[in-house]
């Protein structure tokens, strides 16, 4: 008897299993169709040939086409996506943070020094000056005799919340601000006479999502560009994150809620800012086709593929280059290693430019534009990179953070380099976990430019 009902058990399994095929092949559609919850082009019904049957070819593509063909599988996926942000969300982004702190050697003590999200400041209140972190590498910081000091004023990040009040996120001290200015001009120096500095310093995702995404503050404000550009030399200037972006606040998400970085159309709108300001006409987002992290293998999307996407999930994209490039990793001023421009090892921000690789890279990009530019940044730059491209005959990139700054690799100063490779722009790119209070900005650039790193 038990015989006969394992035998009619899987009679049934093999109908329905049967059934569902018969019912795909006749009322599954035949063409790729966009998936909307996927951000991707799912399988066309294979086309069926000889040489496709013998190679495999056609069940490889038929079984995905099955899959991509199951009947409601939009609905399972969303389901899946919001059970996903729903219990791995928070852990996912301390888990982020707690990697990019320990990306730039500020683990522990080493912190930069930021307020909790419970401080609170009444809205017209000036920022108090912030106690500066100590480390036991960190040289004396104080603004030089000759710096503005006695213009300079503090600064600060913040959110807002419905009512009105302020939760301090960061706070930078006039001596901070002065001595900023200080290193950016010191920079300048080292350009050719039509060179440009353009800095940056934006709220990473734990803050932007807050206002933009969850919408758990009414909006953000920074105010580190009014008190820094007045300082600086012409030349330099200033940008302010909250300020580009506001403008957009309607159009989708633009940061990413599993790490703590800018989704790439985010980092599009950014570098334009920059390129309008040296008179250049930006590419346009669509100019570029993008690879969908999730589905490599399908190949780069093309622009009409991507704008017919209702659901534009950015954090899948990854620009393709609109010429080819070269790159480079570089060790002791010239000592060139063939590197990547993307890697697709994984699935997340190491994608962009192969992930942080130290301690330098040359884009060589096949433009020709007469000018070159030196990219200073954490791994916010890496997605901008690709919409800088087109400007520049080359462009140069290093990361000063602990771990990513190869110091046994370096050989020379930064104003070595500048010098090596003709640098006409210099882009300093970081996110506030790059914390102007932290090493980066407090001694590494003043004492990198002129000087070589030494091996402990």
């Amino acid at each position: 008897m038990k015989k006969y009902l394992r035998f009619a058990e899987n009679y049934i399994l093999l109908l329905a299993s049967a059934t569902l095929g018969l019912f795909l092949l006749l009322f599954a559609p035949k063409d790729g169709v966009v998936s909307e919850t996927e951000n991707r082009a799912l399988q066309p019904f294979p086309e069926a040939g000889v040489s496709a049957v013998l190679s495999g070819t056609f069940m490889d593509e038929f079984e995905s086409y099955l899959s991509d063909a199951f009947p409601a599988r939009e609905r399972m996926i969303a389901l899946s996506d919001a059970m996903m942000s729903l219990f791995g969300e928070a852990d996912a982004q301390e888990e982020a943070k707690k990697l990019f702190l320990e990306e730039q050697g500020l683990a522990g003590d080493e912190a930069p020094e930021t307020l909790s999200s419970e401080t609170e400041i009444p809205a017209a209140a000036e920022p108090a000056s912030a106690a500066q972190p100590e480390t036991a590498a960190q040289p004396e910081t104080a603004a030089p005799a000759d710096a503005p000091a006695a213009e300079a004023r503090g600064a600060a990040l913040w959110q807002e919340r419905f009512d009105g009040r302020r939760v301090l996120i960061e706070e930078y001290s006039p001596e901070r601000v002065a001595y900023l200015a200080h290193v950016l001009d010191l920079y300048r120096g080292a350009l050719p006479e039509d060179g440009n500095i353009f800095f940056i310093n934006v709220p990473a995702s734990d803050v932007a999502n807050a206002v933009f995404d969850d919408h758990r503050f009414a909006d953000w404000g920074d105010d580190l560009d009014e008190a820094l550009q007045p300082l600086v030399a012409p030349g330099v200037r200033i940008y302010n994150a909250t300020k580009i972006l506001e403008p957009f606040e309607n159009d989708g998400p633009m940061f990413s809620n599993g790490d703590l970085h800018w989704y790439v159309k985010t980092a599009w709108r950014t570098s334009n800012a920059f390129l309008a300001d040296l008179g250049y006409t930006p590419t346009d987002f669509y100019d570029y086709k993008y690879y969908l992290r999730y589905s490599l293998d399908k190949g780069p999307y093309t622009p009409e593929q991507i704008r017919s996407m209702t659901l534009e999930r950015e954090n899948l994209l990854v620009p393709l280059v609109l010429a080819p490039v070269k790159t480079s990793l570089i060790e002791n001023l010239t000592e060139r290693t063939p590197s990547d421009a993307y890697s697709f090892k994984f699935h997340g921000y190491t994608m962009y430019l192969g992930g942080a690789k130290g301690p330098y890279r040359l884009f060589e990009t096949g433009f020709h534009t007469g000018r070159r530019a030196l990219i200073i940044s954490d791994s916010y730059a890496f997605a901008m990179a690709y919409y800088l491209f087109p400007f520049y005959d080359d462009i140069l990139q290093t990361d000063l953070r602990h771990a990513n700054y190869d110091v046994p690799g370096v050989g020379a100063s930064i104003r070595q380099y500048m010098r090596q490779y003709e640098i006409d722009d210099i882009y300093l790119v970081t996110c506030h976990w790059t914390s102007l209070n932290g090493p980066v900005f407090s001694w590494r650039l003043e004492e990198y430019l002129d000087s070589v790193p030494q091996v402990d």
